[in-house]
């Protein structure tokens, strides 16, 4: 029997039962990145308990050592759920499944890029703290900016299910530029009530495969649901980009 199958809980879940232990956490691994892979799962299981959550992996067109690793940790801790991609159906299309194909039960869900990894083994007593801290936030993340100035993200967002009339934030982008400002989670790691994904249906099924961080940070604020910084003992966005080419990184700004 592992550790995540023994009969009595693990404390972090008496200390902070508004979490409802376990947690589901995701992540989706692409092509021929095993050791992106390798790295994320050594850090997570060598930072977390296993029974205080489930991992739902997306795997993307990924090479075999990949899906074999994943397989070896499913069958070590039990506590791995597999979605399997034999072509590149990208990012969101792979994320609806995980989120919706099989109702996730967790009163939370986090989200993971593969590039993701922890480096404190308190990181999630401290997420667990702070959301039995603030009850009434609904999303923890690290918070970022950016800005946009095409007419096309407008109509776009007015015409999303989940947009409730407020008008779009004002503000001016890094060259002093005025244009509709968005205060978003970055996508490579966020934690949300499960229930805002239900009610949200997200991601919005018109996504493939960019744009779904700030546009959530928009259907947060449309539907008035507190978000707030969380950002210890994880590190992202710090591996080789595979596709810089295409994300307009001055258009970035870090909240203070």
């Amino acid at each position: 029997m592992t550790e995540s199958q023994t009969a009595s809980p693990p404390p972090l879940a008496a200390i902070a039962p508004a979490v409802g232990f376990p947690v589901t956490l995701c992540v989706i691994c692409y092509g021929a990145n095993v050791e992106l892979a390798r790295r994320f799962l050594a850090s997570l299981y060598g930072c977390t308990d296993a029974a205080l959550f489930i991992l739902r992996a997306g795997l993307n067109e990924v090479e075999a050592a990949t899906l074999e690793l994943f397989r070896a940790y499913a069958k070590k801790f039990r506590n791995v759920e597999l979605w399997l991609e034999p072509k590149n159906v990208f990012k969101n299309p792979l994320m609806r499944r995980l989120f919706h194909e099989r109702p996730i039960t967790s009163r939370w869900t986090l989200w993971c890029d593969d590039d993701t990894h922890f480096t404190r083994t308190d990181w999630l007593q401290r997420l667990a703290l702070k959301i039995e801290e603030q009850p009434a936030t609904l999303m923890w993340n690290m918070l970022h900016k950016l800005w946009r100035r095409d007419e096309f993200i407008r109509q776009w967002i007015e015409a999303a299910p989940w947009y409730r009339g407020r008008p779009l934030s004002r503000g001016r982008d890094l060259d002093g530029n005025e244009a509709t400002e968005f205060v978003f989670p970055t996508g490579a790691f966020w934690a949300v009530r499960t229930s805002v994904i239900r009610e949200l249906d997200w991601p919005d099924s018109r996504l493939v495969q960019a744009n779904d961080d700030f546009l959530f940070g928009e259907a947060m604020r449309q539907n008035d649901w507190p978000m707030d910084e969380f950002h210890y003992g994880i590190r992202i966005n710090d591996a080789p980009r595979r596709n810089a080419a295409a994300t307009e990184v001055r258009d970035l700004g870090a909240l203070p």
